[in-house]
């Protein structure tokens, strides 16, 4: 459906950066580094139209940089899904989704020359967390003032 090698050559041409925090910045999407469970590396959230990204400040700069290409992927490639902040509701990314922003994280580091193309494998395939745990995390995390 995608031609995802495409969006991220095209995405990095127009923006003219392959550092994930620059194009979040120049994207209009706000970062932030949260003290996250250890399984959970991050997500993207949408609130009242403001896109937002959290990462676990637990990890090392290099697992922040995959996993925020990750979610960038979710951001460019699925704008419509994600966890929005309803109490009711709370959606879970179903698996063709996590392999495309995976397939997106991979083909936008690939522009860059600092990141082991083993060690993008290994964080990318690592396991995801359940859907529930990460609705409570929401739940908490949007209570807190930022």
């Amino acid at each position: 459906m995608f031609n995802i090698p495409v969006r991220v050559k095209h995405l990095i041409n127009k923006y003219d950066t392959c550092n994930p925090y620059e194009l979040a910045k120049d994207l209009g999407i706000f970062v932030y580094e949260y003290d996250l469970p250890p399984e959970l590396r991050g997500f993207f959230v949408r609130v009242l139209r403001r896109k937002m990204i959290f990462l676990n400040k637990s990890m090392t700069e290099i697992e922040k940089t995959i996993v925020l290409c990750h979610e960038l992927g979710h951001v460019r490639l699925h704008a419509g899904y994600g966890y929005y902040l309803e109490a009711s509701t709370s959606y879970y990314v179903p698996c063709k989704r996590e392999a495309e922003a995976n397939l997106f994280a991979t083909h936008f580091l690939s522009y860059r020359h600092d990141i082991d193309a083993k060690l993008i494998q290994r964080i990318i395939s690592e396991k995801r967390p359940a859907p529930k745990m990460v609705h409570m995390i929401l739940n908490d995390i949007m209570t807190c003032e930022f």
